[in-house]
């Protein structure tokens, strides 16, 4: 038994000599066997073999492990998502997108929705100004169409002020929405 605590004990100094020497990432790799000797039964009448007892401690060599090769992100996986269509999640504010457009200028904290919906005039719902999109713009949706629903929800991630307008009808339909 003591042999066995002399064998672990040795074991850790090298461990912890290793690691405080500058080899960092390395790893203990067995580099030679334990040499194991039979343990001296305590009693005449014992009747299971003796369990051997480890006379050595194993050498442990470090092994490098190799620094991760640094990459960079694609530019379409840089980019920060400011705001997306997330249907199924429930609003904290609903701007009714008809003329004229009710439900001022809603103001939401970062990771909240808002709702946008029409009564069937098939409007956009941009992020721009003036009908125009603006570049990169996080939504353009086409609402209130036979092919499309009566309304978006779009949720907001970044704080900032969100000029949203309708391709169709920018002078009458548009709102900002202001992200906390």
């Amino acid at each position: 038994m003591q042999n066995r605590r002399l064998a672990i004990l040795i074991t850790a100094v090298a461990l912890v000599a290793a690691g405080c020497s500058g080899a960092s990432t390395a790893n203990p790799t067995l580099t030679s066997s334990p040499v194991l000797a039979p343990r001296p039964a305590t009693t005449p009448a014992a009747t299971a073999p003796a369990t051997p007892a480890p006379t050595a401690a194993a050498t442990l060599a470090p092994t490098a492990t190799p620094a991760p090769t640094p990459t960079a992100a694609p530019a379409s996986q840089a980019a920060v998502v400011r705001c997306a269509e997330t249907p199924g999640v429930a609003p904290s504010a609903t701007v009714h997108w008809n003329i004229p457009v009710t439900g001022g200028e809603p103001t939401i904290k970062a990771g909240q929705a808002v709702t946008f919906v029409t009564t069937g005039l098939s409007p956009t719902v941009t992020e721009g100004t003036d009908g125009k999109p603006a570049a990169n713009a996080c939504v353009d949706a086409t609402i209130g169409s036979a092919a499309a629903a009566m309304g978006v929800v779009v949720t907001f991630y970044e704080p900032g002020d969100y000029s949203i307008t309708c391709r169709k009808v920018p002078g009458d339909m548009h709102t900002i929405v202001h992200v906390q």
